[in-house]
């Protein structure tokens, strides 16, 4: 399980008894304020402990939800503007309008992973803002991918996450457009 340095003070009680834990082998170090009890672990989950605020964006988020079977080469995660920069050559960055990086935030369980992740309504407003800045063939496999599953969909949703968004009207008529 990977832990914060919080977690490992509240676990083991003591900066001194986390280093004695180290030292045995119980538990690693794998980034500066990130700890590992388990040798089991993936990037993404480390990105996401690391970086608190971060989100599950773009073509990873498209990969686990099956919008796509193209293995991502990198971990594409998602900040507010002002928020905190990742530094990481495994990241592809995006940057989210201020105010607008939790909404459509969940938690879920996906490939055996827990994410911090964009729900499909928040994803698909990413799609279309991104629309010009990603590959064209790409763009209209996931919104195939969305077409076939509109009724999954919550379009009251989308008009209510679309209130935080500039150049809401535009982004809505073209989701209506081309998915709805």
């Amino acid at each position: 399980m990977l832990m914060t340095t919080a977690e490992c003070l509240a676990k083991y009680g003591s900066f001194y008894r986390i280093a004695q834990a180290i030292r045995s082998g119980e538990l690693r170090k794998l980034a500066h304020g990130v700890y590992s009890d388990d040798s089991r672990h993936r990037n993404i989950e480390l990105l996401l402990k690391k970086y608190p605020t971060a989100v599950v964006t773009m073509m990873s988020a498209y990969y686990y939800y099956g919008l796509t079977d193209n293995v991502p080469d990198k971990i594409h995660l998602a900040v507010e503007r002002d928020g905190t920069k990742i530094r990481d050559a495994c990241v592809v960055e995006y940057f989210v309008p201020k105010g607008t990086g939790g909404i459509g935030v969940v938690n879920e369980e996906l490939h055996g992973m827990a994410l911090r992740i964009f729900d499909r309504e928040r994803l698909l407003i990413e799609t279309i803002r991104m629309r010009t800045k990603m590959p064209l063939d790409l763009y209209h496999e996931v919104i195939g991918s969305y077409r076939k599953c509109t009724e999954a969909l919550y379009p009251a949703k989308i008009e209510d996450y679309l209130e935080s968004f500039p150049k809401r009207n535009v982004i809505f008529d073209a989701i209506r457009k081309e998915v709805l």
